[in-house]
């Protein structure tokens, strides 16, 4: 990959995360690919060779960074906060590799994300940081993966699942919890 290329693809989240080239991992990510990534404008120029954009997690969609949710005593808590940190957190010491779909939304490119070996998406839903953006996921065997994930985040009661919660494309249209309005 040439020097251009490896800082196209610098990319920020909360956290800086270290872009390397690797082998591709094994299904279902055979058809994603580093390429061309049109129509995506820079974030911010941390220095001259060092352009940082914004991307979209492929397959999830988690709390928005103000969103609230319920805990099964009523309470509400930060889980748009928590979402961010535990994602920092799984990002924070690790090389990540980014395989873009090749898809956008709103000027983001859409990538998997795999740190240390794992799906960086797949372990939001896991952990209940996340939900399904089922629609979105083309590939039917991703999506039961993604969707037994959500399932067993829901039944353990991780993350979002141990309570109440508005789905994050719900929320974005104005739809809020009780305790959101108090």
């Amino acid at each position: 990959m040439s020097k251009t290329a490896t800082s196209i693809l610098a990319l920020s989240l909360s956290v800086l995360a270290t872009v390397v080239v690797a082998q591709p991992p094994k299904e279902p990510y055979e058809d994603s690919y580093f390429g061309y990534l049109d129509e995506v404008d820079a974030e911010s120029i941390k220095d001259g060779d060092t352009p940082t954009i914004e991307i979209r997690m492929y397959g999830i969609d988690a709390p928005e960074k103000t969103q609230l949710c319920e805990r099964a005593n009523g309470t509400c808590y930060a889980c748009g906060r928590r979402s961010e940190r535990y994602l920092s957190g799984l990002l924070a010491h690790e090389e990540a590799v980014y395989w873009f779909t090749g898809q956008s939304t709103y000027g983001r490119p859409v990538a998997t994300i795999i740190a240390d070996g794992r799906d960086v998406n797949l372990t939001m839903v896991r952990q209940g940081h996340a939900v399904v953006y089922e629609r979105f996921i083309k590939d039917d065997d991703m999506k039961q993966t993604y969707l037994d994930a959500q399932t067993d985040a829901k039944k353990n009661k991780r993350g979002i699942w141990q309570g109440k919660f508005i789905a994050p494309s719900d929320w974005r249209n104005g739809k809020r919890l009780s305790c959101e309005t108090n």
